[in-house]
């Protein structure tokens, strides 16, 4: 990030992970993100990024090395295999990434959130950690090839507990996780 002309910061804190595993949920503004998950949380976690980036010369041999799992938005067999795999990562106790709209946003404005996130959280029991990521749109979008200096934040929400949704619809508790990471953000 500081060879990208960023300067990072932290608001809230990322939960002691001698309590977890976590479900870490966020906005995906920029290829920054990923870097601003590393940098705010201080244990290894995984997750799942599209499968196309696992290719790409440098960072693709980095996801790979880091344990990340790849993910073929476009077939829904595969991207369900993707998710189970991450559910039995979970289940033997680490923490995972992911950003439920699925892909960068265009606009800088929060986008639909898919379900296979939720579906992961109801299936393990997971406490969720809404995080909110801030200016890195601005200082990468996905229209632009340039860097823009700036401030890059990572906003931890109050972790949401099994016990708080085991009782909410997929859909129920998608809408809550977007309203909480969209007060995040503001």
């Amino acid at each position: 990030m500081l060879f990208g002309g960023q300067w990072f910061q932290v608001k809230g804190k990322a939960p002691d992970p001698k309590n977890g595993p976590y479900l870490y949920l966020m906005n995906h503004e920029s290829l920054f993100d990923g870097f601003m998950m590393l940098a705010g949380i201080r244990h290894y976690f995984t997750g799942v990024g599209a499968a196309e980036q696992f290719s790409y010369p440098v960072w693709g041999h980095l996801v790979k090395k880091y344990g990340a799992i790849p993910l073929v938005r476009e077939e829904l067999g595969s991207a369900i295999n993707s998710l189970k795999k991450l559910e039995d990562a979970i289940q033997d106790g680490i923490s995972a990434m992911i950003a439920p709209e699925g892909t960068r946003t265009l606009t800088g404005v929060l986008g639909h959130f898919k379900k296979g996130a939720f579906h992961v959280a109801k299936n393990t029991g997971i406490t969720i950690v809404p995080v909110g990521l801030m200016g890195a749109y601005s200082a990468k979008n996905k229209n632009d090839w340039r860097l823009k200096p700036g401030v890059l934040i990572t906003n931890f929400g109050k972790p949401i507990t099994y016990e708080e949704y085991k009782k909410m619809s997929v859909d129920d508790l998608r809408d809550m996780v977007k309203l909480k990471i969209s007060e995040l953000i503001l």
